[in-house]
């Protein structure tokens, strides 16, 4: 027992073996974490920007049905400069505004509305929210009496 003891006391540190097991699973750790991590950040990117182009879509549908903008191209900054929205959406991959942010509002020809969004520097081109949520609902909207929504 007293051996025992003192074999305990005496060591005072790892052996390599140790030491290189120890390096060898933070390795394989590190091997399965870091591709995780950046697909990660890569699907949040992408909903980053499918929300900002629903918020322009919201914004741009809440602007024609209160009368402020026809149909036709609105930019986010006429949005902005309407109250709709407080700032253009920032590019969550470059932290600026998009190079350039629309919503195109046209008429169906059953008299309903459709919207779609374009973000500048990114694959959203003239979708509609349906395309962007993958639903298969599209907003759609009927001209009221007086040819407003």
């Amino acid at each position: 027992m007293k051996k025992l003891r003192e074999m305990l006391k005496n060591e005072k540190g790892f052996t390599l073996i140790e030491l290189l097991a120890v390096i060898v699973i933070l390795g394989i750790i590190a091997a399965i974490a870091i591709p995780s991590i950046g697909s990660l950040i890569a699907n949040t990117e992408d909903d980053a920007h499918d929300a900002n182009a629903l918020s322009l879509i919201e914004s741009a549908r809440l602007a024609h049905v209160s009368g402020d903008i026809g149909t036709g191209d609105v930019q986010a900054s006429a949005l902005v400069t309407a109250g709709y929205l407080d700032e253009v959406p920032l590019n969550p991959e470059t932290d600026s505004a998009y190079s350039s942010a629309s919503v195109n509002i046209a008429e169906a020809g059953n008299g309903s509305l459709t919207y779609s969004v374009t973000l500048g520097d990114t694959d959203i081109t003239g979708l509609t929210k349906a395309e962007i949520t993958g639903g298969s609902e599209e907003i759609e909207e009927t001209e009221g009496e007086n040819g407003s929504n």
